[in-house]
């Protein structure tokens, strides 16, 4: 193979192992022998040398900042413990901004001042090139503009480029996945939720029906600015973040979307939580949900006897027991929104944990979080309600009905999963206190001696089925 194309061949694959002798830039390009792996001292002294043509630059850029790796190499540790050629590299650029003009070495700039930690100057060269240029229809070049606006927190200019690349026709099905992820990122950071919820939404319908693997570090890891490898944005998005009435907008603006119908099944699961039962049963049957739509309709009976306000306070209890116990009897099959999580929700729950976000914006999350995790466990909310019950009715025996049933609710849940353990504790030992007074304590008796409450301990108790509770010494 002729020198010029070995050196044009190493810099086409990123090689770039051509030699740097103390000959001329054009004698180096044009001999190219193979001379060590990052040219050497040699490069490092000469460098503004080769800033006289953008393909002499592009190669000297190349060469010089060949990476390096293993650290169980001293050969490669000394190099990396080097001064960065960075600094030299961006003067050089500033200076011969003309050279600019080439595609090639505008890409290989960008990069570099990238992988250098500089977005700003990413920024900035991409800035500098003309409107025009042929270069800006390039994947990279908007790829490597998007991210260096994001990582300079500069995310309302990240939109532009990021729409470029998604809507590119040469670009991959990767990048375009990488810039839907990314105009997330954009759209989060800038609050833009309806946008947010169509990007969200496309990777969601990429990832079903392409097998992207959005769930797992996958294909497009490695073009990602914003990366939450968890891929649920759009479970997020949908079961806390976004407002109902903006899901509804977007729904009517695009009907015929497709997977539009898991915008809508959120919307219901969403006003369910709200209690609006009869409104969830009409969205249900509008989209075919054959089992909740009944489900919903079936709740709301028990609901709206609960928050009449003309019955007699025993009816009153009555009717939200019978509540409770609907709800604790349908279990993840009122509140918990089934089409979205894949059954590793609690996975999703970051706000705890590292990531690109602000210490306000981990505080919000971990609320609506919290309040995610409230609203959809059933035996949670049927526990208030009880609790309610048992604290009105105190004693008589609608209040210890509803105190076994809150227990019972109470163990129910997986704390693990759920949190809130000290609550629970708490709650179980004054259910504990509650059953155990009702089931010691004679109805009849107007005394009670504490001789009595030990005998009584001592043997086996066994409240009546309608109290659903055991007790053992």
């Amino acid at each position: 193979m002729r020198p010029l194309l070995a050196c044009i061949t190493a810099l086409s694959f990123g090689i770039s192992g051509c030699a740097v002798s103390q000959s001329s830039p054009r004698q180096t390009w044009q001999t190219g022998f193979w001379y060590g792996y990052d040219g050497g001292p040699q490069l490092r002294a000469q460098l503004g040398q080769y800033f006289d043509t953008p393909e002499h630059a592009a190669f000297a850029i190349e060469v010089a900042t060949n990476p390096h790796w293993d650290r169980s190499d001293p050969q490669m540790e000394a190099a990396r413990e080097r001064p960065s050629l960075y600094p030299r590299i961006r003067e050089l650029l500033d200076e011969h901004r003309a050279l600019l003009n080439s595609g090639t070495l505008v890409l290989l700039a960008m990069r570099t001042a990238l992988r250098a930690g500089d977005p700003g100057g990413a920024e900035r060269i991409a800035g500098e090139v003309p409107a025009d240029a042929p270069v800006r229809s390039d994947p990279d070049f908007n790829w490597m503009a998007g991210t260096a606006a994001y990582l300079s927190h500069d995310y309302a200019a990240a939109e532009a480029p990021l729409l470029a690349l998604f809507r590119s026709p040469k670009a991959s099905r990767d990048q375009k996945a990488a810039a839907a992820y990314g105009l997330c990122g954009v759209y989060w950071k800038t609050g833009n939720m309806t946008e947010r919820i169509r990007y969200a939404l496309w990777l969601h319908t990429l990832d079903r029906t392409e097998q992207l693997g959005l769930s797992w570090a996958g294909q497009i890891d490695d073009y990602t600015v914003y990366w939450n490898c968890s891929g649920w944005d759009l479970g997020m998005l949908l079961d806390a973040e976004a407002p109902i009435e903006t899901m509804q907008q977007f729904v009517e603006s695009n009907p015929k979307l497709e997977d539009i119908r898991l915008i809508q099944y959120a919307v219901a699961v969403r006003l369910s939580r709200e209690d609006r039962y009869d409104a969830a049963a009409s969205l249900y049957q509008e989209i075919h949900a054959i089992v909740r739509a009944p489900r919903m309709r079936r709740l709301a009976a028990p609901y709206n006897a609960a928050i009449r306000q003309d019955p007699t306070g025993t009816e009153r209890w009555e009717a939200k027991i019978r509540l409770a116990q609907f709800l604790s009897e349908n279990e993840n099959r009122i509140y918990y929104n089934d089409t979205l999580w894949g059954g590793f929700q609690r996975y999703a729950f970051e706000a705890s944990g590292r990531g690109e976000t602000t210490r306000d914006e981990r505080d919000l999350l971990a609320v609506r979080e919290r309040q995610l995790k409230d609203e959809q466990e059933e035996n949670w909310r049927a526990h208030l309600i009880l609790r309610d019950v048992v604290r009105e009715a105190r004693r008589n025996a609608v209040g210890k009905r509803a105190a076994a049933l809150e227990l019972e609710c109470l163990r129910r849940i997986n704390t693990d999963r759920f949190g809130r353990g000290d609550e629970i504790s708490s709650g179980r030992f004054r259910g504990l206190q509650v059953a155990e007074r009702s089931l010691m304590q004679p109805l009849d008796s107007k005394t009670w001696h504490p001789r009595q409450r030990l005998k009584q301990r001592d043997r086996r108790i066994v409240q009546s089925p309608g109290n659903c509770i055991k007790t053992h010494t």
